[in-house]
């Protein structure tokens, strides 16, 4: 049964052809060259200087909201490396002449498993050094954030005592909430 929707299979794939992976390498490029854009965009703003309380707040939100966008890219790219590594610890002990399928922009390509390493190796290395510049980038910003609430007085008003005190109560409340819940007789 077939539906006028559905896409063909591609089955004239020569097994032995390269197919084109260098356009997920430039992804990761892309995504280094965005992040030196920020960068600049970040030198460019410390040159203007909010002047009132509603742009200092904003910028400081601007900043923390980057950062959080770093660490989204950098737990992107170590799950990347995660998977990378995986699938070539798996793939290891396996014959290089064995016939090994493999995804490639929605795409499955028929290659042999020594093709498959190779190609796997070269990513890891790429998302690797992906993952160490944006820690880099992580910790400037962190750094970045910090001098910039030191030289605005930003911060959080509530003590550790008030904090602990407060969460103290929640568990007390929760306890008198919970008592004869959960147990069986």
């Amino acid at each position: 049964m077939s539906t006028e929707n559905e896409k063909p299979i591609v089955t004239d794939l020569d097994p032995n052809e390269e197919v084109n992976e260098k356009d997920e390498k430039n992804e990761k490029n892309e995504k280094t060259e965005k992040n030196e854009k920020n960068e600049k965009k970040e030198k460019k703003e410390k040159e203007q200087e909010p002047q009132t309380k509603e742009e200092i707040l904003d910028l400081y939100k601007k900043k923390t909201q980057q950062r959080t966008a770093l660490m989204n890219q950098i737990s992107e790219a170590e799950y990347s490396v995660k998977e990378h590594t995986i699938v070539l610890t798996e793939i290891k002990g396996v014959d290089k002449n064995r016939r090994c399928w493999r995804l490639v922009d929605n795409i499955l390509v028929e290659k042999n498993t020594e093709q498959i390493r190779e190609g796997l190796t070269e990513e890891l290395k790429i998302s690797q050094e992906l993952v160490d510049t944006l820690k880099k980038q992580l910790e400037k910003k962190n750094e970045e954030i910090s001098e910039y609430q030191k030289k605005y007085n930003i911060g959080y008003t509530q003590n550790k005592d008030e904090k602990k005190d407060e969460k103290t109560e929640k568990n007390k409340k929760q306890e008198n909430k919970n008592v004869g819940k959960g147990v069986l007789l």
